[in-house]
């Protein structure tokens, strides 16, 4: 297979104000990197004094990938970042200055607004196949509102490919095309990082625990208020929470006074969840929607029988043999923490099942098959 020269533009990407800033994307380009040549070019914006200042930063990672970042500080950056003509000028330019040695055949965006709307304008006046991966939770309400829902559907309409992380955004993102060039490619988890290991001693207190940002779209009283039914109703005694991250309804948790012990020990790096998750019993994951939900694959990846609700790749990884999927109602929530309670699980079994489905091998092949078929 003859390697593609890929230009992988993204406006979600790690830079110097936050360094996990769209990190599953730079794992995509890990992955694609492998086995062909990625040149990283990445636009951040951030809130400053400056009126209006564009620094460049160009490295190599650690997996040898070349990456530019062009920075914008204003204290207009909100402004800034719809003024889609701009960037455009700007990344024709540095493109057509710094980049054209590598000769690209395929321009890869990520993200439909603001990054692969500039995208397709590039690819056309660059002449380069267009490949779009979404990972985006505002589809929907991009194309009810946004000015640029016209730019946006011409952009689905005529990309080459069409990557979405699960089944369920990918039914999301159909709503919005005719383009019919639909791959379903993963996020990339590292088995390295999230493992069961039988080493770790369970806590003695029964442990449910959940992870998340709780902020928007995530909804830890999906699984709370029924907490609370079962413990009133003598179903389930003895039992802790544990609520990692941190985001605004944690405040609103605490003032409910739950009858029953809730732990907040705040934003954990992947050793750390590790480590929590294999001392916990029973994972939990409120929410709405999710484009793909990288913590539920890292708590069965951990061994941990789920409750989950119907997001992301709930429904593609969840089975009778490591949990259960719910539908947001608190009786379905009452019922399947229980029946999850009540269940004798095989924390080794289910971490074997997420073996190698998520890894950067498995996910970089998927996108030279893709590619190749684009």
């Amino acid at each position: 297979m003859n390697a593609n020269s890929v230009l992988f533009l993204t406006y979600w990407y790690p830079n110097k104000s936050n360094k996990s800033f769209g990190i599953f994307l730079k794992r995509h380009a890990h992955a694609i990197a492998i086995n062909n040549k990625v040149v990283v070019l990445s636009l951040t914006f951030l809130k400053s004094n400056s009126l209006y200042k564009k620094t460049v930063n160009i490295e190599t990672d650690e997996a040898n990938i070349e990456t530019h970042r062009i920075y914008f500080e204003s204290v207009f950056s909100k402004l800034l970042y719809v003024l889609l003509p701009l960037h455009y000028i700007i990344l024709k330019k540095y493109i057509r200055t710094h980049l054209q040695k590598h000769n690209f055949n395929i321009l890869h965006s990520n993200i439909l607004f603001p990054c692969s709307v500039v995208g397709h304008w590039l690819s056309r006046k660059l002449h380069l196949k267009h490949i779009i991966t979404e990972e985006w939770t505002k589809v929907d309400k991009f194309f009810r509102v946004s000015l640029y829902k016209g730019a946006g559907k011409k952009t689905l309409n005529t990309a080459d490919a069409i990557v979405c992380v699960s089944q369920q955004l990918e039914d999301t993102v159909k709503k919005h095309t005719h383009n019919n060039k639909f791959h379903i490619i993963p996020n990339v988890i590292d088995a390295k990082e999230f493992y069961y290991d039988a080493n770790i001693q369970k806590n003695e207190v029964f442990t449910f625990i959940a992870a998340a940002h709780w902020g928007q779209h995530k909804n830890p009283f999906y699984f709370l208020d029924p907490l609370k039914q079962l413990l009133e109703e003598n179903k389930i005694k003895n039992f802790k929470v544990v609520l990692a991250g941190s985001g605004v309804y944690l405040e609103k948790v605490k003032q409910n006074n739950y009858p029953f012990p809730i732990e907040y020990p705040g934003n954990l790096n992947s050793r750390e969840l590790c480590t929590a998750l294999n001392k916990s019993h029973i994972f939990l994951h409120g929410s709405e929607f999710e484009t793909f939900s990288v913590i539920i694959a890292e708590a069965l990846m951990c061994g941990l029988p789920s409750v989950v609700s119907p997001v992301g790749i709930a429904l593609e990884a969840i089975n009778t043999s490591n949990g259960f999927v719910t539908n947001n109602t608190v009786p379905d929530w009452k019922e399947k923490i229980l029946a999850c309670y009540n269940t004798s699980y095989n924390n080794a079994h289910i971490a074997e099942q997420l073996k190698n489905k998520y890894d950067l091998k498995t996910v970089g092949k998927m996108f030279d098959e893709m590619y190749r078929t684009a």
